[in-house]
Formats: C-alpha cells, sequence, structure tokens
C-alpha cells in the first residue's frame, strides 16, 4: 500500500517533478521557507549550528524561529540528501512537501484500518484526507501540510489506547503531537491538540482517554523541548497582535466542500473572492456523507461530528457569543487564524467516509449486477474522467458557479452507480472495479488541485535556486554588496528582491517580513516611519537619520519604479556598477557602518564576520561607548581582550558596551541559552520514547489475538504447547 501511495503520490504531483517540472510551487514556500532552509544548510555545511539570522530586522533569532523547523527529524533528511550539492535545491523543498502528502496518506489509512474499516473505505477515506482540497491548497505553506500529516497518527493511538485498556500506544499520540511542534507552525500544532482532545473526549472512555491525551501531549512537549525553550524566548520579545478572523463569512464559501470549482480556481483565473478557499472533498466523501444523511443513524459517526463541528465553527467565523468567548483565548488569538481549523475538518471527514462506506459496502445487494452493466459504469466513468483530464493541462477552463453544481454531480453520479455494482462483484473483477474508482477519484483530485491558482508557478522555479549571484543584477553590484555585507540593504517597494531573499545571498537588510519581530525593533522603526502592515515597512530613503542609524549603504532598486527616480537624481546616491541589468544598485554616501564608537572618534575594523560570531578591531584615544547595530536579545556575550563585558541596551532595541582608551580586541558572540538544557531534556525524552515503544511491542502479540477474537466471534487459548486452539 504504502508504495502504490508513493507511486500515486508521484502521479498526482509529476508536473513539478523530474523529469518534467513545467510549474513549481510558488507563495510561501518559495519566498519564505526555502530561502530559511537554504540559510539553515548553508550553515551547517560551513561546521557551525545557525543559532543566529542576521538577515532581516537587524538580526533575530535562528533556532527561536519556529517556522525555520530547525529541529523536525525529517528536515535533517532533506539536509543528508542535499548535502553534496553547492546549495539546497528548490525541488527538494518541493519533493518534500509531496512527501508530507504521501506521509498523511499512509498515516490515515492505517488509522482507519486501525478501527476496522475496510481497505477500499480506507484507502478513499485517507484520500480524503491527503489529496482533499485543505491539504492541496496549503502545500504552498509548508509547516502547515508538514505538521498536518502527523494528525492520523495522533488519532490513531487514541483509538489504540481505548481499545486495548493501556497507556502504552499513546506513544503514536506523543510522537504526532511532536513532530507537528516541530514541523514548524504553531497553529497547525493547535489545531492538533483542540482535534485530538474532542476525538477522545468523544470517543468510548471519555475523560479517561481525554486524560491520557493530555499526558501524551504533555509528554511530545518534552520531545520538542530543545525547540520549545528558544521559541518561547522569541515569542517574549514578539510584537503580539491579534490574529484570529478571516473565516469563511458566508455560506457559499463553504460550497467548495463538495464542488470544486464553485469559484473560479483555474489557474489564470482572476477570481472576484481572492479568500475564499478550496476545501473539496471529493467524490468518495460526497457519495459517503449522501449515504451517511439516508441511513440517519448518528452513532457510528458521533466522535467524527464533535470535532469535526466544533472546528466548523471556529472556521466559519461566526458572530455568536461562543465563538467570541473561545477567540479571546490568548494562545488562539494571537497564535491561529479561522482557516486553520479546517484541519480538524479534514481529518474527521476522512473518517465519516471511511465509516459511511465501509457500511454500504457491507450490504449486500438483492442482485447480483450484469457484467456487461458493471463495464459499461466503469467505461462511462472512464470517459469522464479522461474528458477531465484533457481540460488540465494548461490549468483547465473549468465552469463555476451552476454550472460547476452540473459537472459535479455527472461525476457523482457515475461514481455511486460504479459503486452500487462494485459490491457484487468478487475476485478479479471486484478487484479491477475497485481499481477504477481509486483511479477515476484520483483524477478528480489532480484535476481541480494541482495547477490551480492558489499553488501553482509557471515555468520550473530554475531562478529561485540561483547557484551564484541575483537574477537581474550585474556581476560588479552583486560583488560589491558581497564585500561589504557588514553594511545593511533595503529592498525599494515593489521594486527589488524580497527582504527574507537576502538569507540566500549572506546579505543583510534592516527590513524584513516574519512574524517574530521583535516589539522593541518595532518601537525604534516607528519613530521614522509607519509599519505597512503588521510585520512589514519600507525605509524612508529621505530621511538621513534613518539610514546612518540602520547601518544602511545600499539600495536596490529598478529603473523607473518606487524611488529610482530619486536614487538617481540625488546626489546623496550613486550607481554602483553599470546601469546595464533589471536590478539596479544605488551607494548611500554618507552610509554608517552598524558599528563604531558612539562619538565617531578612532577607528574599527572588523575581523571575522559570522551571524554567531562578530569579532572587530577597536582603537580610540579617550575609548568610551562601543556601539553594535544588533538586535538587543538574551544569548548575546561581549568579550574585549578576552575579559567579558557588560552589553546595555543602546538607541532602544540595539547593543552598546564601554571600552577603555587604546586598541582592543572586541568580539560579540551570541550562544543560545536554552539550546543546552532543551536539547538535554529531549534527549531524555526520545529515550523514554523508544522504551515505550519497545514496551508497546511486546504487549502486541496478545492483542492480536484479541482481534482474530473479535473478527472470529470465538476465543482463542494456547494450549500446554504453544499452539493456538478454538474454544
Amino acid at each position: 500500500m504504502a508504495v502504490l501511495a508513493l507511486l500515486a503520490t508521484y502521479l498526482f504531483f509529476y508536473e513539478y517533478l523530474p523529469p518534467f517540472h513545467k510549474v513549481h510551487l510558488f507563495s510561501d514556500i518559495q519566498g519564505y521557507h526555502y530561502p530559511l532552509q537554504r540559510y539553515a544548510l548553508d550553515a551547517l555545511k560551513h561546521g557551525r549550528f545557525p543559532q543566529w539570522d542576521p538577515s532581516i530586522y537587524c538580526g533575530i533569532t535562528f533556532v527561536g524561529n519556529v517556522q525555520a523547523a530547525l529541529l523536525y527529524p525529517p528536515a535533517w533528511l532533506m539536509y543528508a540528501a542535499s548535502w553534496g550539492l553547492p546549495h539546497i535545491p528548490f525541488r527538494a523543498l518541493e519533493c518534500f512537501a509531496f512527501a508530507h502528502v504521501w506521509l498523511g496518506f499512509v498515516l490515515c489509512y492505517l488509522w482507519l484500518r486501525g478501527r476496522r474499516l475496510g481497505k477500499l473505505p480506507g484507502a478513499l477515506g485517507a484520500g480524503v484526507f491527503a489529496y482533499g482540497g485543505y491539504m492541496i491548497s496549503q502545500i504552498v505553506h509548508l509547516g502547515v501540510v508538514t505538521g498536518l500529516a502527523w494528525m492520523p497518527l495522533g488519532l490513531w493511538g487514541i483509538d489504540e489506547a481505548v481499545d486495548r485498556r493501556d497507556w502504552r500506544p499513546l506513544w503514536k499520540t506523543a510522537l504526532a503531537s511532536a513532530m507537528s511542534f516541530l514541523a514548524g507552525y504553531p497553529a497547525s500544532w493547535l489545531v492538533f491538540c483542540t482535534t485530538t482532545f474532542l476525538y477522545a473526549l468523544a470517543g468510548r472512555g471519555r475523560w479517561r482517554a481525554a486524560a491520557g491525551l493530555c499526558a501524551a501531549i504533555a509528554a511530545s512537549m518534552l520531545l520538542a523541548m530543545a525547540e520549545a525553550l528558544p521559541v518561547l524566548e522569541a515569542r517574549s520579545f514578539m510584537l503580539q497582535g491579534e490574529k484570529y478572523g478571516g473565516g469563511a463569512n458566508h455560506w457559499n464559501f463553504l460550497i467548495p466542500f463538495f464542488v470544486p470549482n464553485w469559484f473560479d480556481f483555474n489557474l489564470r483565473a482572476q477570481s472576484p473572492y481572492p479568500d475564499a478557499m478550496y476545501l473539496y472533498f471529493g467524490l468518495s466523501a460526497t457519495f459517503a456523507m449522501a449515504w451517511a444523511l439516508r441511513r440517519f443513524h448518528l452513532r457510528p459517526y458521533i466522535q467524527a461530528l464533535v470535532p469535526a463541528l466544533f472546528c466548523l465553527v471556529l472556521a466559519t467565523n461566526v458572530k455568536f457569543w461562543p465563538y467570541r468567548l473561545i477567540v479571546k483565548i490568548p494562545s488562539l488569538e494571537r497564535v491561529a487564524q479561522s482557516y486553520n481549523f479546517y484541519e480538524g475538518i479534514a481529518a474527521m471527514a476522512a473518517l465519516i467516509t471511511a465509516i459511511s462506506l465501509h457500511d454500504f459496502l457491507e450490504r449486500t445487494p438483492r442482485k447480483a449486477a450484469s457484467h456487461w452493466l458493471t463495464a459499461g459504469a466503469v467505461v462511462a466513468l472512464a470517459a469522464w474522467s479522461v474528458r477531465q483530464i484533457r481540460h488540465w493541462p494548461h490549468g483547465g477552463a473549468f465552469p463555476v458557479g451552476n454550472r460547476a453544481v452540473a459537472e459535479t454531480a455527472v461525476a457523482v453520479v457515475l461514481f455511486s452507480v460504479v459503486l452500487f455494482l462494485y459490491r457484487s462483484q468478487s475476485g478479479a473483477r471486484r478487484a479491477w472495479v475497485a481499481a477504477a474508482l481509486l483511479l477515476a477519484v484520483g483524477i478528480d483530485y489532480k484535476v481541480f488541485g494541482t495547477n490551480r491558482r492558489f499553488n501553482t508557478g509557471d515555468g520550473d522555479g530554475d531562478d529561485v535556486e540561483a547557484p551564484y549571484g541575483i537574477k537581474g543584477m550585474n556581476d560588479d553590484a552583486y560583488r560589491t554588496l558581497w564585500a561589504n555585507r557588514d553594511y545593511r540593504i533595503v529592498c525599494d517597494e515593489d521594486a527589488a528582491p524580497y527582504s527574507t531573499d537576502l538569507r540566500r545571498w549572506g546579505l543583510a537588510t534592516p527590513q524584513g517580513f516574519d512574524p517574530f519581530l521583535p516589539a522593541q525593533y518595532h518601537e525604534v522603526v516607528e519613530r521614522w516611519v509607519k509599519f505597512r502592515t503588521n510585520r512589514l515597512f519600507f525605509v524612508d530613503l529621505r530621511n538621513d537619520r534613518m539610514l546612518r542609524s540602520l547601518g544602511i549603504r545600499y539600495v536596490i532598486s529598478h529603473e523607473g519604479m518606487a524611488n529610482d527616480p530619486f536614487l538617481s537624481a540625488s546626489p546623496d546616491f550613486h550607481l554602483v556598477g553599470p546601469d546595464n541589468s533589471y536590478y539596479r544598485v544605488y551607494e548611500y554616501q554618507a552610509a554608517n557602518a552598524p558599528y563604531g564608537w558612539e562619538d565617531g572618534s578612532g577607528s574599527v575594523t572588523p575581523a571575522e564576520w559570522l551571524p554567531e560570531r562578530r569579532v572587530f578591531v577597536a582603537r580610540s584615544d579617550r575609548g568610551g561607548r562601543f556601539d553594535f547595530v544588533e538586535q538587543f536579545y538574551p544569548g548575546w556575550h561581549a568579550t574585549v581582550d578576552g575579559r567579558p563585558a557588560a552589553i546595555e541596551r543602546w538607541n532602544g532595541a540595539f547593543q552598546a558596551i564601554h571600552v577603555g582608551p587604546g586598541q582592543h580586541t572586541v568580539v560579540f558572540e551570541y550562544r543560545e541559552h536554552y539550546l543546552l538544557v532543551g536539547a538535554a531534556i529531549s534527549l531524555l525524552a526520545w529515550i523514554g520514547l523508544a522504551a515505550v515503544i519497545v514496551l508497546d511491542r511486546r504487549k502486541r502479540e496478545p492483542i492480536q489475538i484479541r482481534w482474530l477474537e473479535l473478527e472470529l466471534d470465538t476465543r482463542l487459548e494456547f494450549d500446554i504447547k504453544g499452539k493456538i486452539r478454538v474454544v
């Protein structure tokens, strides 16, 4: 099953992958996550553990930036696979995301099979989770897809613990929770905790299961402590703000659960509803939910419905008092957004689908279907699938609105007919009909879930991972930026690379785009300019004090855009290199280095310039305060000629020390002081987890016998020679 699922995942994303790579993922995975991963691997290859990120906001913690997912174990497999290459390829990150879709399918299938649901219902239910709308629409948000993939493992652990009345299977839940947190998106982990708690509370065992779940999540935090402690420290410096909101604010925003192109998700469409999400459950889920409503027997679905409805309330942004009470919880209001709760809905939709299809397929048809009728229905379903796939290669031209409803109805009817006929088949013919159903469902997910405007960029993305230089910038300008990388660079608004892209080239900017924006830095910047969003601002290039205070020396712009006319005419700036490339680099003539004596006397020469270590040779006849324009943050230590020096806050957000007259070697060095403590706790916790897994395996054989007893409706015993006999 796992191998077949891997092949299906490759076919699902084949146009992104070798040897094809006609398109590439875009959005956050390209502009935010790829520079983080490239920075991390480059640091490791140069023999240092990346703890500090000097590239944005005049420096922020890297190991404490949870979205970097530096300590997420599967990420290290990606680093190992890319070790021999100059840089981590962007395609490696794409494959990493696609592999988590496969992982989500496999874990969901195993969870559903663990509930003793059939193979076909298990596969179709797992497809709802892994290849359905939410996972595929969020694949450009790496922390979401990597965290979501682990949710079925957590649910599986709860089911096993309840079935066996034993706490040991909860190691699965603890592992899933730790992986979800380490994957780098706390909002996904918050949804994981909420969904699993309600799932445990709504099932058998109720309070005992919920208490076990809480213990497993607590244990998972010990597993993730190496990341959690630096993150908690970084969050204490972070600018706090309300994030919650943005959910479905109209009933028709939920129609995409069942009608894949109700809103125009075609690749080059300009939708009047840009905030509408692709949430498609698929043909199997639509049939299964219709069957469940027809039976109107709620008891088998209660455990899935409770968390699903709760998550739906939080996802739809409704305006009644329980909703407002819930979202005012600080840990929710400041971390998650409404749409994050579609994750819980996706998992529960998979369970409802599998339960309903299992119930349907267990019912014996009144009479056997004609082989010719079955063959004709399969051919009709295949013909419809071929019709859909022909529209797909160029982003499709699928109808929207009511026409989309009509097309979806045709597909559901054809699928339903074949599924009805499948029940009366046996042997090889039954297997072939099952394969036809799976293929039709897979094609349906593919044509509406890939090559769409919410996850696809044209071209193969080669410009994302250029091995040298900045695409569109002449070599003279790039070499100048690299030679003077101790100074900072401004990315002109709407006219230059994103500030986060500078991580890829080892350059630094006072700008940025990151949720871990320090509140102290926000206050300093707002002395000069207002932030455009909760994390984005543009430098006032006419403000000499701002430019000098932040150590800015270069501005990247391009002809005719934003501030380029001012830069080209101002005597304070001059063009670097020839004017023969898309990007223009201007040098600020009166630039101040982001380090030096406060009174401007004396001299300073940088002797070593690494993110976690800066060494200066400083000389002054009078001595005085030595300023370092890098974020004031716990973990920085300073020495003067090898002797510790006290660091004080300077200019609101930066660092300074006092240095005596004469020539001195001044060293600023960053060491995340919670990292080693957290790593020690995590190491002990992982050893404990391994021990629990071993204990659980030793208990598994008697449990397997119990499952066999349930299947046979009898009791099995071992005789004196160890042989099994039926009683």
